[in-house]
């Protein structure tokens, strides 16, 4: 029972620490980028990324969980068939000389 507060509790911070260095990277490279009357303009785009990316991890599992098991098996089945037609076209030569 200690152990997974401790891992809940452990992996709330490691999130929060993330979403922290994410921001600042952010506003530094932002920083640099543009001009600095600039970066008041592009801060809101980046944090609706932020908020985005942070949020898109809950609905996807949202979505899957609210899925039943036919409906996997359908995504896993696309998701290999474009895999091997991805992998397949990427491994064809284009120009081959022949003698």
């Amino acid at each position: 029972m200690i152990e997974t507060r401790l891992l809940s509790a452990w992996d709330g911070f490691v999130w929060s620490a993330a979403l922290i260095v994410i921001i600042v990277f952010a506003l530094c490279v932002m920083g640099r980028a543009v001009k600095l009357g600039d970066v008041s303009r592009h801060l809101g785009v980046v944090v609706v990324i932020v908020i985005l990316l942070v949020m898109l991890p809950a609905i996807i599992v949202g979505l899957w969980n609210g899925m039943s098991f036919g409906q996997h098996l359908g995504i896993v089945a696309v998701g290999v068939v474009a895999a091997l037609l991805y992998g397949a076209s990427r491994r064809a030569p284009r120009n081959v000389r022949r003698r």
